[in-house]
């Protein structure tokens, strides 16, 4: 029987077969004290690759949490590594971004990570998962309903983040630390069963194990055939979206036909919605919506997805904006508001060449408004005596007229006088303000990208 590689071997082996690191890079440890962040930061000084160790104090174990940190500290002293720490209030950043302790101490640990390997050019950000942690994260994924990405466990590399010690099971770190006398913290959190994975850790996986002795070495081919897998599928999804989607000024538009078009068209728009935050759930209602009246609106925490005629748009949930509203007074003025730009001159009749009667020029009889003027988006009830007829009309139905997408509606501007709307920007003016045979000054609008 052929003796087994050492763990070092074994993890410069994995570094130069799946391309994880070269020894030309810089390097950045996730180090948290524990056995597994110990064994790897040992097994990169042996190496002679450059790293530096980086240490996250989320102020949850009270003088735990300090000790673990200065125990960090000293070790990259002795090491002869550079060391940076960061200590977070985690409970505060929990209640602000409405997240629970580990997902917020997830979030805050990546985004600190990759900030420090940026600003201090370290190429690659590592950290210490290891085969462990990829079946407990596989057992979750599927008690969760996962997908085909779900089933290859924790990717090897997402950009420049590395697992470099995914090859090995926990056990063989255990072992590796004794032999080599290296020292680590326990966390006692991780025994606390009222966490989904320490329950799979100390309860599942070992039943798994005894059922077969031989499942670090099934799942690690699994893992790898399912990652293949899903890469051949993530090339379809790319492939498709080239067909199906289109960039639009703000957001996306997919094409309804184009995805009806495809044999799994309902896995094809979560594919395609997923990046956008829409859970399974809303796909799903959202699909089921295709073949109904045009206008429901669905959403994400990020996004918001409108079904109209033909398309599906996806665009942004922005934030209020500070500035909704303009005045105008009897002065020429230039207003922009991101990428549009209304240009107002105030001028007398005989100089005033050509007007349209709607669109993105308009001019108007100046006597006849009421100054200051009023530029802001369309607001629910507006309505506008459309130039050459006598009765009201409302903006909205306006705008379904002239099949302004759902999605785009309220980002219409309107020029006001008083109550009256005047000017529908780039769409219609007004009959109430309209130049006739007794206008002296015309104040004109125009609307263009800025």
């Amino acid at each position: 029987m052929a003796k087994k590689q050492n763990l070092f071997d074994r993890f410069k082996e994995n570094l130069s077969q799946k391309g994880l690191a070269t020894g030309h890079q810089r390097i950045l440890l996730a180090v948290s004290g524990g056995l597994d962040s110990m064994v790897m930061a040992r097994l990169f000084s042996k190496s002679g690759i450059s790293f530096a160790m980086a240490h996250c104090n989320f102020s949850l174990r009270g003088k735990d949490s300090d000790l673990d940190m200065a125990f960090v500290e000293q070790t990259s002293r002795e090491m002869g590594a550079p060391f940076f720490c960061k200590i977070f209030d985690t409970k505060k950043y929990c209640m602000e971004a409405k997240l629970s302790v580990q997902e917020a101490a997830r979030e805050l640990r990546y985004l600190w990570l990759l900030e420090t390997a940026r600003e201090n050019d370290y190429e690659l950000v590592a950290t210490a998962h290891h085969l462990d942690d990829s079946i407990e994260t596989l057992l979750i994924n599927m008690l969760r309903g996962t997908g085909i990405r779900g089933l290859a466990g924790i990717p090897e590399k997402t950009g420049n983040i590395i697992r470099p010690m995914l090859f090995a099971p926990r056990k063989d770190l255990e072992d590796y630390a004794r032999e080599q006398r290296i020292e680590y913290r326990l966390d006692k959190s991780n025994l606390e069963e009222i966490y989904l994975r320490n329950r799979l850790r100390h309860k599942v996986v070992p039943i798994l194990r005894e059922i077969n002795p031989g499942l670090d070495s099934v799942l690690q081919d699994f893992f790898d055939r399912m990652q293949a897998t899903a890469d051949l599928f993530d090339r379809e999804v790319e492939s498709e979206k080239a067909r199906c989607i289109e960039n639009e000024n703000v957001g996306i538009s997919i094409s309804i036909a184009a995805l009806l078009n495809h044999p799994v068209p309902g896995l094809l728009l979560y594919e395609f919605l997923r990046h956008y935050q829409f859970s399974p759930t809303v796909c799903r209602q959202l699909f089921d919506s295709l073949n109904g009246q045009p206008g429901k609106i669905f959403y994400s925490k990020t996004h918001q997805a409108t079904k109209d005629r033909k398309k599906i748009f996806v665009i942004p949930l922005h934030p209020k904006e500070e500035q909704q509203e303009y005045k105008i007074d009897r002065v020429d003025c230039e207003i922009r508001h991101g990428k549009a730009c209304f240009t107002f001159e105030l001028k007398p009749k005989e100089f005033v060449e050509t007007y349209t009667k709607e669109g993105f020029l308009a001019c108007f009889d100046a006597d006849k408004l009421l100054f200051p003027l009023t530029l802001r988006k369309v607001k629910p009830g507006d309505r506008i005596i459309p130039l050459g007829m006598k009765g009201k009309k409302k903006v909205s139905d306006l705008l379904t007229e002239k099949k302004i997408p759902v999605h785009n509606k309220f980002g219409t501007w309107v020029l006001v006088s008083g109550s009256r709307v005047i000017w529908v920007a780039g769409l219609r003016t007004s009959e109430d303000s309209k130049i006739d045979q007794g206008t002296r000054m015309v104040l004109s609008a125009s609307l263009t990208d800025a």
